[in-house]
């Protein structure tokens, strides 16, 4: 256990969480939306992210929209956009790079940062760094971020979680017991409900109380991820960032279902398109090409998926003119090719 030792931040963790991240995307984009109660996953028709005011309203996390409208009435219902949501993150990303190219792509809306030895080089405390890298993230964006800075990925997780929203949390390591003890197990990151009941069995109700066990009783009774929660929540890194991302894809998909329903052709081979173009984006950001296009369509369902199979080649595409991409869809859309398997394009 460090939590005593005289060094408060062997390791800095800093932990950044998009605060509501696919409605605060969208307030970005229209803040019109700003103080209003946002939704997004109206082409699913469940809740897929709420801003705050819509969870101060009693709206959830995958409720029906037919049960929002009930407890928010002017709920602002959005279909969800990751492209955009995606280009946010993308940004994200950048803006937590300059202070230090030790950076976890984590998920879409968060990211982890080692900052450990950047005081001397950037003329700052620790606290400060995440200050400034809070305070560029929320100006340049357009939303908020809550962060949390610690010795572990685990603690710098409490702490990103204990102000929301917007929140910055430090916690040092002589104050880490203070932390835990407030912390019930269940909210560490990594312990689900499961081990969160099994835990409860043995009188371990709060974090304290399980980084607080003999290390010879964890062993015995717990798996190897919850061994090493146990010691990040002892101020020793078990878990190192990852910080060489993803180095190439198999394959690039995007996806449109329409809200409402539509069997326009020409609306659905206009977002085909667009699909299509949007895959290519990708592609060619990563340095990609592919011998191949396949796409499908279903009308009836408005659902529209691209998916672009990509390898690394020296092979160009082949170039097909918008007339024959238009026949392509157009026979694809009449039932002449198998609905099982999606029609190729090149």
């Amino acid at each position: 256990m460090t939590w005593n030792s005289s060094r408060s931040f062997p390791r800095a963790i800093l932990h950044i969480d998009g605060d509501a991240f696919f409605a605060s995307c969208e307030v970005a984009k229209n803040p019109h939306l700003r103080g209003k109660p946002v939704i997004t996953g109206k082409e699913r028709g469940i809740v897929s992210a709420a801003s705050y005011e819509a969870k101060a309203r009693g709206v959830k996390r995958g409720m029906r929209l037919f049960e929002v409208l009930k407890v928010c009435p002017d709920a602002v219902i959005l279909p969800s956009d990751y492209e955009t949501y995606s280009i946010f993150s993308e940004r994200m990303y950048a803006i937590v790079r300059r202070y230090t190219p030790a950076v976890e792509e984590y998920s879409i809306d968060e990211c982890f940062a080692d900052l450990t030895g950047l005081r001397r080089v950037l003329g700052m405390s620790y606290v400060d760094m995440a200050a400034a890298i809070k305070r560029d993230l929320d100006r340049e964006l357009g939303m908020t971020f809550s962060l949390g800075l610690s010795a572990t990925k685990v603690l710098a997780k409490i702490g990103s979680k204990w102000k929301k929203p917007s929140g910055l949390t430090a916690i040092p390591l002589r104050d880490a017991s203070t932390f835990l003890g407030k912390t019930p197990v269940g909210n560490v990151w990594g312990i689900g409900p499961n081990t969160a009941a099994y835990l409860n069995k043995y009188g371990v109700r709060t974090a304290l109380d399980f980084a607080e066990k003999d290390e010879v009783w964890v062993r015995k009774l717990l798996t190897k991820p919850a061994i090493g929660i146990w010691h990040e929540l002892n101020g020793e890194v078990t878990d190192e960032l990852n910080t060489e991302g993803r180095h190439t894809y198999q394959s690039i998909s995007k996806t449109k279902t329409f809200t409402p329903p539509s069997t326009n052709r020409d609306f659905i081979y206009s977002q085909l398109s667009k699909n299509i173009e949007n895959a290519c984006i990708k592609a060619r950001r990563w340095r990609l090409a592919t011998p191949a296009i396949f796409s499908s369509s279903r009308p009836r369902t408005s659902n529209i998926t691209v998916v672009r199979s990509s390898s690394r080649t020296q092979h160009p595409f082949r170039k097909i003119s918008c007339a024959r991409w238009r026949s392509i869809f157009r026979r694809s859309t009449r039932g002449e090719y198998s609905t099982a398997r999606p029609a190729s394009c090149f």
